[in-house]
């Protein structure tokens, strides 16, 4: 007799938190069966990839496979899941608040990104460095979030962004992206991040609560692992060297 079991999804990412840590925490919240194939550049680029490609002609990473489905693109993997697992909200109004929350967010990321990765050159020294680490941790970068959890429609009294009794997908990569600020801040001397949003301090201390992500935060991908990729901090103009001040910086881990 043919064996019924459903094969484990699986999940392609870079061995670092990035975001990778985003669908960690998705899976580890609906108990999903699924594989993780955590990589480095050449088991991506001359190992799994072209496999995916066979698959998917965007190939890339993250990747998800589930059965007959290989979806790549972060966005295109949150709606995947948050479709599987309804947490995209069950009206419109929920499912483009979802979409909202997610291209919001994503913007939120690559102001860090845009400072954190050389390839980009938009910080060429460490005062640059520290005095956009400052604004962006010390300013105004989460206050569109915190209106959202105290905005009319919201359905949780304000506990959770989309959804009535728990986190949406959207959730997860506002958590994240949370994480990342309050870390920076930390490690540059900066401020309270929550300081000025209470409504999502609240919002992260009950999502870190969550029972069944306790074993996701116990586990070195998220004690361990780094934010950012390896190698790729600030390299000073005229230096001729990566600066190991903002090295140790961007290979940040949780304190």
């Amino acid at each position: 007799m043919a064996s019924s079991a459903v094969a484990p999804m699986e999940l392609g990412y870079w061995k670092i938190r990035g975001l990778g840590a985003v669908f960690r925490m998705i899976l580890e919240y609906k108990e999903a069966k699924y594989v993780e194939k955590q990589y480095y550049k050449e088991d991506w680029f001359q190992g799994r990839k072209p496999e995916i490609l066979a698959m998917n002609p965007l190939a890339n990473l993250p990747h998800l496979v589930d059965g007959d489905n290989c979806i790549c693109q972060t966005n295109a993997i949150l709606n995947y899941l948050g479709n599987k697992y309804g947490m995209n909200g069950t009206t419109d109004a929920q499912k483009i608040r979802t979409q909202e929350l997610l291209c919001e967010i994503y913007d939120v990321r690559m102001n860090l990104i845009h400072m954190f990765y050389h390839s980009y050159r938009e910080v060429r020294s460490k005062e640059e460095f520290y005095a956009k680490a400052l604004a962006a941790v010390g300013g105004t970068t989460f206050a569109k979030f915190e209106h959202v959890l105290g905005f009319k429609d919201n359905l949780s009294g304000g506990k959770w962004f989309v959804l009535a009794d728990g986190p949406g997908v959207a959730d997860f990569h506002i958590w994240e992206q949370l994480d990342h600020h309050r870390i920076l801040s930390k490690g540059i001397g900066g401020p309270d991040i929550f300081a000025e949003i209470p409504r999502c301090k609240a919002f992260y201390e009950a999502f870190k609560a969550l029972p069944s992500l306790q074993k996701y935060f116990a586990s070195e991908a998220y004690t361990s692992f780094n934010i950012n990729g390896p190698g790729w901090a600030l390299w000073e103009e005229g230096s001729g060297s990566w600066n190991e001040e903002i090295q140790a910086l961007l290979d940040l881990r949780p304190k």
